[in-house]
């Protein structure tokens, strides 16, 4: 919708340039098309030139990794007060138990477009989950 309604703008101005002769105006054009331009071409479909896929080589931690993640992306919903789905992970032990049913892993690598994709607006970037699998494979280290 957006690049829509970016385009008829940038058609517009570039016809109001083509049909005059004033220096000014490609000037105030300018101003327009670039910002415009810079929009159209970005967007949020891929995140693979913004991501680092580097293999993990530390051991990972609840407190130091794996809370972060789970505080900023999870407990919104997933709280003692309105526990979504009947899931709480507010702490170390919620959190390893949902991951060693499978059920964290399970949810945090649907693919995109998934109804139970967690979080539910849209997947975690690679790194997060990388990081959530590695502390599974090192034995879930809470320290």
């Amino acid at each position: 919708m957006l690049k829509q309604i970016l385009f008829k703008f940038i058609t517009i101005k570039s016809q109001e340039y083509i049909f005059s002769s004033k220096f000014n105006c490609m000037k105030y054009n300018l101003l327009y098309i670039i910002p415009a331009f810079i929009l159209i071409s970005c967007t949020n479909t891929s995140t693979d030139d913004l991501t680092d896929n580097e293999p993990i080589t530390e051991l990972v931690t609840y407190n130091m990794d794996i809370a972060p993640i789970i505080q900023n992306q999870c407990t919104q919903c997933h709280n003692t007060t309105s526990p979504s789905g009947g899931l709480v992970l507010e702490n170390y032990d919620d959190v390893r138990m949902s991951t060693e049913t499978g059920s964290l892993i399970d949810r945090i690598t649907r693919n995109i477009g998934d109804p139970l994709i967690m979080p539910q607006n849209g997947q975690l970037p690679p790194t997060s989950i990388n990081l959530i699998t590695q502390w599974q494979t090192d034995g879930y280290l809470e320290n």
